[in-house]
Parts: structure tokens; sequence; C-alpha cells
């Protein structure tokens, strides 16, 4: 079967405005945005520029939007018709490939990891609320962010609910020493407190286990 199907290219050196170029590719019941991909990239446009790792959905880096929703490329089914854009509210390095160097720059100032511990009697079991497991599931592949009408890049790229989802899962962590909400607060997050378009591919809820958390709602 033939599936035709549109990307958004663009080129920064070359173009002034995305376009939209349409593709063919002989698919089967399971091919996935990644593999068309792939083939395009292969045997019809070396140029395309697109991101993947793991190819078995755990790595985040193939996120893109289809038909308008963010979507794991690797682990949805190419459909006739669909469009392939870049995640939305990223800034867009070329085609497929948003910027991600440029939005991790900015985490080392928020320390998003935990401090080396040096006290020798650190306990070696740690516990952690179930809300802590639920938020490990995070893939950082930046998606959250690109569903968040309070999202502003420009205006500050850490300011999202990728950010808030990481500040909340180092407060659940029992070895943290930094107080996450202040972070969360200086980031404005009350602004985002009554927001409920931030969505997960992956399921997590946003609202309920990062933002309510930070705001104190929870504990």
């Amino acid at each position: 079967m033939n599936t035709r199907f549109s990307i958004r290219r663009y080129d920064p050196e070359t173009d002034t405005e995305p376009r939209w170029v349409d593709y063919t590719v002989s698919s089967g019941d399971r091919t996935t945005v990644l593999e068309a991909l792939t083939y395009v990239y292969e045997n019809v446009d070396p140029t395309l520029a697109f991101r993947f790792g793991c190819r078995f959905d755990s790595c985040g880096l193939c996120a893109v939007e289809l038909n308008g929703r963010p979507r794991m490329a690797c682990s949805t089914t190419l459909k006739q018709g669909m469009k392939i854009a870049p995640l939305a509210r990223m800034p867009v390095l070329r085609d497929l490939v948003i910027d991600r160097a440029r939005f991790f720059e900015g985490l080392r100032e928020l320390q998003i990891f935990i401090p080396e511990q040096t006290d020798p009697n650190e306990p070696q079991i740690l516990r952690a609320p179930e809300a802590y497991a639920r938020l490990a599931g995070c893939l950082e592949c930046l998606a959250c962010n690109s569903t968040c009408h309070g999202h502003d890049f420009d205006k500050n790229p850490l300011a999202g609910p990728y950010v808030f989802l990481k500040l909340a899962q180092l407060h659940l962590d029992p070895r943290n020493t930094i107080d996450r909400r202040r972070q969360a607060r200086e980031l404005g997050v009350g602004e985002f407190s009554e927001c409920r378009g931030c969505r997960c591919i992956h399921g997590i809820d946003i609202r309920r286990d990062a933002i309510a958390i930070l705001m104190g709602e929870r504990r």
C-alpha cells in the first residue's frame, strides 16, 4: 500500500519560512512514522533532518507533532495524509529537529540533579512516594512544553511543564537538599496552577503529580 504524507521542511540557510513537502512510501499496517522518515532519508532526500535514538519508545528523541498533536515517531503508525511537523513552541534548527541543547543549557543553573552526598551515614534504602515513580517515567522528550499555551521559550525556556515535572521529582527524592518549591516559585509556577492543558505523551498527570506538589497542595 502506498501512503502519502507531508513533512514540514525548514532550512534556515535557504528558507525564509517553513514549507510542506509531500512524500509517498510503500507501507504496511504497522509501518511507523519513524520508519517512513528513515525511508525518505535513505532513498528520497538525504537532507531531511530528524532525530531518533532507541527506536523503542524509551529515549524521547523522536517526538514530533503528528496532525497537530505531539507523538513519538517510533511508536506511532503512519496514516494516509498525515502531517509531520516539529514540536510546537520550541526553536527549530532544521526540519523536525528542535534546539534541545539551547534548552538544556539553562537547566544547569537549577541543578536538575541530586547533589553528591558526603554523609557516610546516608541510608542505603530510600523510600519515595508513589508520585515519584510516576514522574520518573518522564523521557525528556519535551513534548509537554509543546502542549502548554503558557510556555514561552523566548521569554523563559525553563518556565514550563517539563522543568516543573523535574523539580517535583527532585522535591520528592529523599536525597534532595535543594528547595525545589522555591525554584518553582521563582520560575512562576503559580501562573500554571490552574492550567489543565499540558499533556504528557506517556500519560503523566502533570497537574496532579508536578504542579500541585510544587504548589504545596500535595505531599
